[in-house]
């Protein structure tokens, strides 16, 4: 009997070795938003997995840097190509009366870059410095 008891706590105590994770495995992801050479604040950047999975955003700073969250605290983006959205646009935010508090922002960035985007970029293992330069007429 003691000898099962035995047996079970290591099954049970094995169990619990290596599921501190559930991430798969990610690359960190960081650069910079510029428009016309400056930078973009406060731009929602999502990184959507081409082949499915959970997608990683980030808001710009104010000199238009990012780095992505995946989940939680963890960093980065999974591996593989993605289908990239930078939004700017903001609804306005209304009170429990209707009344705005903070009006909309409309959209700075060509549709290209969020609505009806084009962008695509691979994250590979490890560190993936991806700037976004948009150069409008």
């Amino acid at each position: 009997m003691k000898r099962i008891v035995a047996l079970l706590a290591v099954f049970v105590l094995s169990m619990g070795v290596g599921c501190g994770s559930n991430t798969p495995p990610v690359g960190e992801v960081h650069g910079q938003v510029t428009l016309n050479g400056q930078p973009v604040p406060n731009c929602h950047v999502m990184f959507e997995p081409l082949a499915g999975g959970r997608s990683s955003g980030a808001m710009t700073d104010e000199n238009g840097n990012y780095k992505l969250m995946y989940k939680g605290d963890a960093e980065g983006a999974l591996l593989g190509k993605h289908r990239v959205r930078l939004i700017t646009a903001r609804d306005a935010t209304r009170d429990d009366n209707g009344r705005v508090t903070e009006p909309g922002v409309k959209e700075k960035l060509p549709k290209e870059y969020n609505s009806n985007t084009t962008q695509e970029v691979e994250v590979t293992n490890g560190d993936n410095p991806i700037d976004f330069k948009i150069q409008t007429s």
